[in-house]
């Protein structure tokens, strides 16, 4: 987990996890509706249809066998309700495979429910990294023929569309719209008129953009519109940060619920940190005055505190003010002690500057039960006759009432007073994870158990205080376990968890991070022909591990490397380092040297910004550079080298400078991996898979480095060359867990001018297939890229139900004109049909009289007097006739029943 530098950052961070997606305004039906899943039947039409594991699959072209043997991965999970790890690399139409097949498996389930006595529907739970990845999924979902009802989740943050709220994030955005809610100020939030749209659009397939545009166009909210939408949902879209936040199960009924983790490669370390808590000083010192302001407040205005009051009394706590006054106490001299805690001796200068102090977790328990109270009554807040439950601090026997009081409270003034709380609400929120752990820990000592045990939820946390270069304390609770938030999935009964991406080898170390098992699992290889599509080289001899990073003369060799070979590749390069700092190292060498400005002569030079917000304007740039030529200097595990798409020419060739393992002075990482150790020694996990904390090492680097080598193959028709310029790529250890599709490709870097001489005859092969690829698509364009534009929903809605009753009208009219005319175009056809057969009957007619006449010369005709040969020409004659009377009589009956089906 981040540290954050000073309130700011922190409170960035917090809106950044998009906290508070739903809250006590929504108004839930729990009455369960079974629906079948609707499909788009002209789509199906245009499909390939295919059976899987017994289940009918509708796939938006004949599916290679890599996606045919994803989708029967899925199905087999679901049938036998188990996990899966699924392997499929970038470019294999994973997404879509992926939704496909459990939509299919989903609409097979739910017409089986009809059948049976199945209590509640089972839904689907999609989530991915970030809102865009989501993004990606929603334009996947539209090439399909499925049409569930959908909710793409977010927080105001990101959904609110009014203009006065723009300036505003986080908890005072929430404070500020629920109150304008509750008050009907909002122009956007009509309760109405949000239930008829939720309802006339439940299977809207939308982003998180387009949801905003079909919010402003129909004046409706689009936050409240999802959630209004969220309660029938079959299919709930949403960043897996959301899913694996401690508070999400209280948002999300997640029951019975398939939960799909695509992009799973950072699902540990989000797990993580979605358990892991903190708050800084400033922070509790800012708690302190608005508990103060509201305390004033509550005093001086008497609705609202015969509001607080009622609530108390429901809760069963006291109602007095003085309650409130010592809780405010418990606060500063909490804060006090925090500030002295900053002259402690035991703070260790970090290389960044900071100052860090890492203890036992428990330690904060005896902090906050010691440094609550006043005890020399400083402040006078109580005398021996006349205590309050606070007036010595917060114990073990008061912690239950004291957060009762606070949420209480901040329930009540967040809906009247204008006063924000939100510092106040962090420091509520710090202490009942605090008292979460300490129930834990209560539970186990009455069970009987040990404490000491790594099972204890208290040892599976590090309490780490850092002290930044703006002398700023923050309380950081590091969680080391990842399987703690899937812990909590699994308590909710959860039907399948599914997890995807074009990255999860080496596979042993999932069920050992996590403590679940995935009976299936699947590595796919790629769909592209390796020798066409793909050169990987492996440098001999660089070296640019930590102890080398010194060695100007190996900086200067790439450089010159790579300014020979940008000459020959085209379009847009990634150049991926394995941190800022070794970046920077080359940038500052490079510009020295006087490379760096010839590198701008042949192609544009960007480098990646530390400051996420910037990076768009970069990556826009880079776009409209690339198509000339343009180098973008990034590292790993940045929004370049995994959260961007880069197809086609943005990417024809990647350069790898470094092997990218964590920093080992990071103290998050070295505790992390000082957990996995005792975890491997301990004798209670002996019967659990385990994983040593160097082999977790290696892993990180391993996923690091294959996420980079899959922005270079984005699909089928996608071309280039991965540059590996380290040589311990080439260690056994790191060299084995290189994706599969990508190592037949690997050939040794021994010689620059071979390298440069292999890489244009490349380019130049590959570009002329691209041109007969383009060739093919212009003469056969894809039939479900019409259909998508076809089944593509306007973002113009219903304004009222007068317009709905209005379009409801116009709609029956169109339709009896139109019949009106079918039936009028098919009386004209009945009349010219009756016409044409008069009149074919009447040559019918003669033919049979001239027949009959046939027949009577025939029988009159002495036949003695003719020879063989006269009788057989007539009777073919004859049989002539009849054919020709029976084809008439079989086109008519045909003619009729055709038209019988019109009218």
């Amino acid at each position: 987990m981040k540290t954050p530098f000073g309130l700011q950052q922190y409170f960035a961070t917090k809106q950044a996890q998009h906290h508070q997606l739903l809250d006590e305004e929504s108004e839930r039906s729990h009455k369960m509706l079974v629906k079948e899943i609707e499909i788009d039947g002209n789509m199906c039409k245009k499909q390939a249809s295919l059976v899987l594991d017994n289940t009918p699959v509708y796939f938006p072209h004949q599916p290679y066998d890599v996606q045919k043997s994803y989708m029967e991965s899925v199905i087999r999970a679901l049938n036998k309700k188990q996990n899966a790890l699924l392997e499929s690399p970038t470019g294999t139409g994973k997404t879509l495979s992926l939704l496909c097949a459990s939509l299919a498996w989903l609409k097979k389930n739910r017409k089986d429910q009809l059948n049976s006595d199945q209590p509640k529907n089972i839904k689907i739970i999609y989530s991915s990294r970030t809102h865009a990845q989501l993004k990606q999924v929603a334009m996947e979902l539209k090439k399909t023929v499925y049409k569930p009802n959908v909710s793409m989740l977010g927080s105001r943050d990101q959904y609110c569309i009014r203009g006065d709220f723009s300036a505003i994030k986080g908890t005072l955005l929430n404070q500020s719209c629920r109150k304008s809610v509750k008050s009907n100020q909002c122009q956007f939030y009509k309760k109405e008129h949000l239930i008829l749209m939720a309802q006339n659009y439940s299977t809207l397939i939308s982003s998180l953009d387009e949801a905003k545009q079909f919010g402003f166009k129909n004046k409706l909210c689009p936050y409240y519109f999802e959630r209004q939408r969220l309660d029938f949902a079959d299919l709930i879209l949403l960043p897996y940060n959301y899913l694996l936040e401690k508070d999400f199960q209280d948002v999300v009924e997640i029951e019975n619920s398939i939960l799909i983790f695509d992009e799973a490669h950072n699902v540990q370390s989000t797990a993580e940190e979605g358990s892991s808590f903190l708050i800084t000083h400033n922070n509790i010192i800012e708690a302190e005055k608005d508990l103060e302001k509201w305390i004033d407040e509550l005093e001086s205005v008497s609705i609202f505190y015969d509001q607080l009051k009622s609530k108390l009394n429901s809760a069963k706590v006291s109602t007095e003010l003085k309650e409130f006054r010592s809780i405010m106490i418990t606060i500063r001299v909490f804060a006090q002690y925090i500030e002295s805690f900053k002259n402690n001796p035991e703070f260790v200068i970090s290389d960044k500057d900071e100052k860090y102090l890492i203890s036992d977790a428990r330690k904060i328990q005896s902090m906050i039960f010691e440094h609550t109270q006043d005890k020399e009554n400083t402040f006078r807040l109580w005398s021996e006759n006349s205590q309050t439950n606070y007036a010595k601090g917060v114990n073990k026997n008061n912690f239950a009432k004291y957060l009762t009081h606070c949420s209480v409270l901040i329930e009540v003034m967040g809906e009247l007073s204008q006063i924000p709380g939100y510092h106040f609400e962090s420091w509520v929120k710090f202490m009942k994870n605090v008292f979460d752990l300490i129930k834990v820990e209560d539970e186990r000592e009455k069970q009987k158990l040990s404490l000491n045990s790594l099972q204890n939820e208290f040892n599976q946390y590090k309490l780490s205080f850092i002290l930044d270069q703006s002398n700023q304390l923050s309380i950081n609770m590091w969680c080391l376990e990842p399987s703690l938030a899937f812990s909590r999935l699994f308590n909710k009964s959860i039907y399948s968890i599914l997890l995807t991406s074009g990255t999860l080898s080496p596979m042993p170390s999932w069920a050992c991070e996590l403590r679940i098992p995935f009976e299936v699992q699947l590595v796919n290889e790629h769909i592209i022909d390796l020798n066409k599509n793909l050169r990987v080289f492996q440098h001999k001899t660089f070296d640019f591990s930590y102890n080398q990073r010194n060695n100007e003369e190996q900086v200067s060799k790439f450089g010159v490397t790579l300014l020979s070979l940008c000459q020959i590749i085209p379009n847009g390069i990634l150049v991926i380092f394995s941190s800022y700092s070794l970046m920077n190292k080359f940038r500052s060498k490079w510009t020295y040297n006087k490379l760096l400005p010839r590198l701008c002569e042949i192609k544009a030079c960007l480098w990646e910004p530390q400051q996420s917000a910037e990076m768009q304007n970069i990556f826009d740039l880079y776009k409209q550079k690339s198509k000339k030529g343009a180098i973008m200097f990034a590292v790993h595990r940045g929004k370049v080298a995994e959260g961007i798409d880069f197809s086609d020419e943005l990417c024809r060739a990647i350069f790898l400078v470094g092997v990218p393992y964590p920093p080992k002075q990071d103290n998050h990482l070295l505790e992390k991996m000082g957990y996995l150790d005792k975890i491997f020694n301990d004798p209670e996990f002996t019967n659990q898979q385990r994983i040593k904390s160097s082999e977790w090492y290696t892993q990180q680097a391993i996923r690091a480095t294959n996420q980079a080598m899959g922005r270079v193959i984005r699909h089928i028709n996608d071309y280039g060359i991965v540059y590996l310029c380290d040589k311990r790529f080439e260690y056994r250890d790191i060299k084995q867990g290189l994706s599969k599709w990508a190592q037949p490709a690997i050939q040794p870097w021994v010689n620059d001018d071979d390298v440069i001489k292999q890489t244009k005859e490349f380019y130049n092969r590959a570009i002329s297939i691209k041109e007969q690829c383009i060739k093919e698509q212009i003469e056969q364009k894809p039939i479900q890229e019409q259909d998508c534009k076809k089944r593509k929903l306007q973002f113009f809605g219903l304004q009222n139900k007068n317009d709905f009753e209005k379009l409801k009208d116009e709609t029956q009219e169109r339709v009896k004109n139109l019949n009106e005319q079918q039936q009028q175009n098919e009386y004209i056809n009945l009349q010219s049909y009756q016409m044409n057969y008069q009149e074919q009957q009447n040559k019918n007619s003669n033919k049979n009289s001239q027949k009959q006449l046939d027949i009577s010369n025939f029988q009159n005709i002495n036949l003695s007097n003719l020879d063989q040969n006269s009788i057989q020409e007539i009777q073919q004659k004859m049989d002539l006739d009849d054919d020709q009377i029976s084809r008439m009589e079989s086109k008519k009956k045909k003619l009729c029943i055709r038209l019988k089906n019109q009218k």
